[in-house]
């Protein structure tokens, strides 16, 4: 469409250019014929085109020329010629005039272009970048994953919506929180291993990672978190910025305590099947045995069997014994954790020789059997494999 009507347009001009020359054939114009000729040239610079700008202006300066020739070929007048050649000065100036307005009317146009398309890109990565950052919100409710932002260097701190939620807090629209609002929900008992956590991955420029529970309200139970973060620094090796994700696992220690439960009862019923069940079966018949050997004659083979059938199923008694006592090793009725390690202590001095003592200066209450389980079971590794290598 728009080469058609600069078909047409290009028509025009020329038609307009030889109805002048033919005018001025017809009935001389005099000195001010170039005037007529000036909107032909400015017609040309609406093409846009340089090119098309030297070639009219060229055509209409010939047609100057050889109108004043033609129409005074016998007065040729130093008047007419300097009017003459004056029309040519300002057809030149305004052919150069428009070859710039045409050369800018271009480098306009393409810059208008890029610029376009420098927007047209932006919108898309804009768009793209909008997507991106939904999928990811989407895929961190969906994993419950709490993320943190904190700049050091000013105090601010933005944190995402799930992170509000999972320490009791209604989510801000801009994200702003505070130190103080993470800290105050920081269990007591574990605010200065998470401090100290933090310290050394700061100074280590290490992966900051480390569980610990928080207190939404006084008499709710604890919420256990697990926290990923790093430290990023500037170029005087300055942290700057901690930024990190965080992890409900309360879900998680829960089933590792009724695990741990129900290995402690299982291992109880075991060790209580060993202790009455094997152990009086056992003690039956050493009995039996005792009573056999009683009753053979001292200078019988037999005898001598039975008397080390006796110290074997005496030995195998204590073995199980022992392992019943492993098995069960702490008894809350009694003397509680510190009775067992007494217990252990004992034992593992008889065993290997090696004195080995127990020493609790004062009582430590544990909150269940369980715990105290699993500190005794800790207790006997450690000695255990102290006493191997």
């Amino acid at each position: 469409m728009n080469d058609n009507r600069d078909a047409r347009l290009l028509k025009a001009v020329v038609l307009f250019a030889v109805a002048v020359f033919i005018a001025d054939l017809l009935t001389p114009l005099g000195g001010t014929v170039w005037v007529l000729y000036l909107p032909v040239i400015l017609a040309s610079v609406w093409l846009n085109n340089p090119r098309y700008v030297v070639v009219v202006s060229a055509a209409c300066a010939v047609l100057v020329v050889v109108g004043f020739l033609l129409t005074h070929p016998d007065t040729i007048t130093w008047r007419g010629l300097r009017n003459r050649g004056m029309g040519l000065v300002a057809l030149a100036l305004t052919a150069y005039v428009g070859i710039i307005l045409c050369k800018r009317s271009v480098h306009l146009a393409e810059a208008l272009s890029s610029l376009k398309r420098e927007v047209e890109q932006h919108d898309k990565t804009e768009r793209a970048l909008v997507q991106s950052e939904e999928r990811l919100r989407l895929a961190v409710e969906g994993a419950g994953m709490g993320t943190f932002d904190v700049n050091l260097q000013t105090n601010e701190v933005v944190w995402s919506e799930t992170h509000f939620r999972m320490l009791g807090y209604e989510p801000e629209p801009s994200g702003a929180a505070s130190r103080e609002m993470w800290l105050c929900r920081v269990h007591p008992d574990d605010r200065r291993h998470v401090l100290e956590s933090q310290d050394r991955a700061r100074r280590e420029r290490s992966l900051y990672s480390t569980e610990y529970r928080i207190r939404r309200q006084e008499g709710q139970h604890p919420v256990w978190l697990t926290v990923f973060g790093r430290f990023f620094y500037d170029g005087q090796g300055e942290a700057v910025r901690f930024l990190g994700v965080s992890f409900d696992i309360t879900r998680r220690k829960e089933l590792e305590s009724e695990v741990l439960r129900i290995a402690a009862r299982e291992q109880e019923e075991i060790g209580q099947e060993l202790h009455d069940g094997v152990g009086q079966e056992l003690t039956g018949l050493g009995l039996m045995t005792q009573t056999l050997a009683h009753r053979l004659p001292e200078s019988a083979e037999e005898k001598r069997i039975a008397i080390r059938l006796i110290a074997g199923l005496d030995q195998v008694h204590r073995k199980v014994r022992e392992l019943s006592r492993g098995l069960i090793p702490v008894h809350v009725e009694t003397r509680g954790l510190s009775a067992a390690l007494d217990d252990l202590a004992t034992r593992m001095t008889e065993q290997s020789c090696i004195s080995v003592t127990c020493e609790c200066p004062e009582w430590v209450e544990l909150p269940d059997h369980a715990t105290a389980t699993q500190m005794f079971r800790i207790a006997q590794e450690a000695v255990t494999n102290a006493l191997r290598h």
